[in-house]
């Protein structure tokens, strides 16, 4: 009987430890939905601004969406003469901003190029790091979309070590991203 107990319990933790492949899809503020696996679970604290955060923490998996409107940064870059001279009031400008604070607190960052795409009709600059954070090897996979008045960042991360067995889901993750259409209707 011990034994079965034993094997049970070492069964239900690796279970837990994989990223499901059956995914739910989410709607925030009906503003997009976005589809995640169903092994994460939604949390309050992985970052501050983030209008969506989930988490397997067993397999060390977290995903965050960080929305904001683009004329807020689009009008800083165009009224700041310092910012003016590095970033443009576009997406490129946005995402290579983000790119450099990124950049200025990840030790060791291995950055990839930004590719350029489309997400479900939206513009997107999709980008990879590698790097250290607080003493631990992570993986971030990220994608920077220009929705209709919004930017939004995806944020996809991982141990480093635990790349390989997250990088399809985190790509699928942020080619599901659709902004959900916000125009009003006219009343005659």
């Amino acid at each position: 009987m011990k034994k079965a107990i034993t094997l049970l319990t070492v069964l239900l933790f690796f279970s837990n430890c994989q990223v499901d492949t059956e995914t739910q899809n989410i709607k925030v503020k009906n503003q997009y939905s976005i589809d995640l696996p169903k092994s994460l679970a939604s949390v309050d604290f992985l970052h501050e601004d983030a209008s969506l955060q989930y988490q397997n923490i067993l397999s060390e998996f977290y995903t965050i969406v960080i929305d904001e409107p683009s004329s807020d940064f689009d009008n800083l870059v165009l009224e700041d003469a310092s910012l003016r001279e590095t970033y443009t009031p576009d997406l490129t400008g946005y995402s290579k901003l983000l790119k450099d604070n990124l950049a200025a607190t990840i030790k060791n960052g291995k950055f990839s190029k930004f590719e350029d795409t489309k997400i479900n009709g939206n513009q997107a600059k999709l980008m990879t790091v590698n790097g250290t954070v607080d003493g631990i090897d992570v993986f971030y996979q990220f994608g920077f979309v220009k929705g209709k008045d919004t930017y939004y960042q995806i944020v996809n991360w991982t141990e480093l070590k635990r790349k390989d067995d997250h990088t399809d889901a985190m790509a699928k993750i942020i080619s599901s991203f659709k902004e959900i259409n916000r125009t009003k209707k006219k009343v005659n």
